[in-house]
């Protein structure tokens, strides 16, 4: 079967233009791959950071707990900071762990990785409080009722992508 000479001159481009569109499908779906692995990285990378940050701020916590527990009435200030040990903050202060102008933070001794800042830690002396509930309003009150509370802070940063702040309450029995 002959067909038209017309007709067979037409078709020759269809095939081309079949060709561009599924190269152009092609292209389309390696970029949307690489974008999504692009992203994954970063999210890897910023969950590795924040790992390291968190376990920088652990050690300096640990360590600033165990020193707010050796510690001596003498070892706190009136006011202010000086070397990690902070006196009792007034009520109407902001806390200090929240400013970012705060310069009283003690750098951590123990060793961290080399991808996190050296955390920092603070003891902020807070005060008498009940061992037992209920135990300050006995008559004689009981020998061990009150103890000194402190608070401690933590902080460290990964790489710039993450930054952990860990806080606990220590009670000196």
């Amino acid at each position: 079967m002959n067909r038209p000479r017309h007709t067979r001159r037409r078709e020759h481009g269809f095939s081309l233009i079949v060709s561009l569109v599924l190269l152009l499908i092609m292209t389309l779906v390696a970029l949307a791959g690489m974008r999504s692995v692009a992203l994954e990285s970063t999210m890897s990378a910023a969950s590795y950071d924040r790992s390291l940050a968190l376990q920088a701020a652990e050690t300096a916590l640990r360590e600033a707990e165990a020193r707010a527990v050796a510690s001596t009435p003498g070892d706190f200030p009136a006011a202010g900071c000086v070397n990690g040990f902070c006196a009792q903050p007034a009520p109407a202060d902001a806390a200090r762990w929240t400013n970012e102008a705060f310069a009283g933070w003690r750098n951590a001794t123990a060793a961290v990785s080399a991808n996190a800042t050296t955390p920092g830690a603070i003891v902020e002396q807070m005060g008498d409080g009940e061992n037992d509930p209920g135990c300050a309003q006995l008559i004689p009150p009981l020998p061990n009722c009150l103890s000194p509370r402190f608070r401690v802070s933590s902080r460290s940063a990964g790489d710039g992508r993450a930054s952990v702040i860990l806080q606990s309450d220590v009670a000196i029995p």
